[in-house]
């Protein structure tokens, strides 16, 4: 056995291979895990595609993207993770735990402080990830005589909007430009680099079949874009990844696209922060569906997350109390410490729910000797933090 180590270039072909017998191997496969994941799959992420080696070949792998997170503006340094594949006759030897703890050291030295995972198994669990946060996800549907897709349609024509597809390739840099800073007015999004924003739209991400396209459209009003959004249809239905701008909007526009399709029904995601968008899909009688947001979350450096959020603590919180504030990795759990007093939650799966996915903060989460009650009121104004939707084109 050698690794794990990084991958070399010469290795990747054999990666390719490794990654499209464990995932792509159904007849209506339209692409391969290298065309759909090109961001991941490259030489300039190379170091970051672990390996191990048996025979002279490539027979587990496990793959990361380092990336950016901006919370109200506050940077939050992520690492999506996904593509974890062994070969049937190598498996059972314990090569992806090994691959994974190896990639958490790597992460450490980097200074990733929230991991991303694109599944929920036991190999992610043994290292404390958790299904973190809450989405919603509606449904509009085409069925005749729907009044809530009559009632969207008129609110779309009311509007005057115009709704049209977008080709990154053919559009022009001045449009591609102009949708750049459409997604930046995102108050929480991942931070896109220009070139990698451009490849994101190009690929086909989550087109998993043959018989499945890809569709990116823009709203616009005299010129001016309001909104996006990035679908893959399948046959009769379809499903929003990615997009920016007024989700309220990209509902009624759905309504729009539903009739010129013919689709029975497009369904979307909303986090728990678009309130607004929520109150109207219950407006108009759009079925919610209230979910865990998809994989799960590692908070990797407790430490390094909570001092990158201070500013936006010092927007919602008494700045005397946040001065005095400390966070502190303790070998017990996670630390939150104030004047002398220390509060510790040891539970991971309660230590993200508090802090992604606003469950109850109680007294008994914390260790017994925690002074809960200087902390109680903290905890309660700041959590649950806001965060990004995994699933869009970002997530592995």
């Amino acid at each position: 056995m050698e690794g794990p180590r990084a991958a070399r270039v010469d290795e990747l072909p054999l990666v390719e291979s490794l990654s499209n017998e464990v995932f792509r191997n159904f007849e209506d496969a339209t692409q391969s895990m290298f065309q759909e994941f090109p961001d991941l799959f490259c030489e300039e992420n190379i170091d970051n595609i672990r390996v191990i080696v048996e025979d002279g070949k490539p027979v587990s792998n496990i793959n990361y993207l380092p990336g950016t997170v901006s919370i109200y503006g506050c940077n939050i340094n992520i690492a999506s993770l996904g593509g974890v594949a062994t070969l049937k006759e190598y498996r059972g030897r314990g090569y992806a735990s090994m691959l994974l703890d190896d990639c958490l050291n790597k992460m450490n030295k980097e200074g990733v402080d929230v991991l991303l995972i694109s599944g929920d198994r036991r190999l992610y669990r043994n290292i404390g990830s958790m299904p973190a946060g809450l989405m919603y996800v509606y449904s509009i549907t085409g069925n005749n005589g729907n009044k809530a897709l009559n009632n969207l349609l008129n609110n779309y024509n009311t509007c005057n909007y115009n709704i049209r597809e977008f080709n990154v390739q053919t559009s022009g840099q001045k449009c591609f430009e102009k949708l750049v800073d459409l997604y930046r007015q995102e108050s929480i999004r991942f931070v896109r680099h220009y070139d990698k924003f451009y490849e994101l739209l190009n690929s086909s991400k989550f087109v998993m079949k043959k018989s499945a396209q890809k569709k990116t459209y823009i709203i616009e009003d005299k010129g001016n874009y309001k909104a996006y959004f990035y679908m893959v249809i399948d046959g009769n239905t379809a499903t929003i990844y990615d997009c920016a701008g007024p989700r309220e909007l990209i509902i009624d526009a759905c309504s729009k696209l539903i009739e010129e399709y013919g689709l029975e029904s497009i369904k979307g995601r909303l986090m728990t922060y678009h309130q607004s968008a929520i109150d109207y899909c219950r407006e108009k009688n759009i079925p919610l569906e209230e979910k865990r947001l998809s994989g799960t979350i590692k908070i990797v450096n407790f430490k390094g997350f909570m001092e990158s959020l201070k500013q936006h603590f010092y927007e919602i919180y008494d700045n005397r109390f946040i001065d005095n504030l400390e966070f502190i990795n303790d070998d017990k759990g996670a630390c939150f410490s104030y004047n002398g007093y220390t509060c510790i939650i040891f539970d991971k799966a309660k230590l993200n729910d508090m802090i992604f996915g606003g469950a109850e903060v109680c007294r008994e989460d914390f260790l017994p000797e925690s002074n809960f009650d200087v902390f109680a009121d903290f905890f309660s104004r700041v959590f649950p933090i806001p965060f990004v939707d995994p699933l869009s084109l970002n997530f592995i």
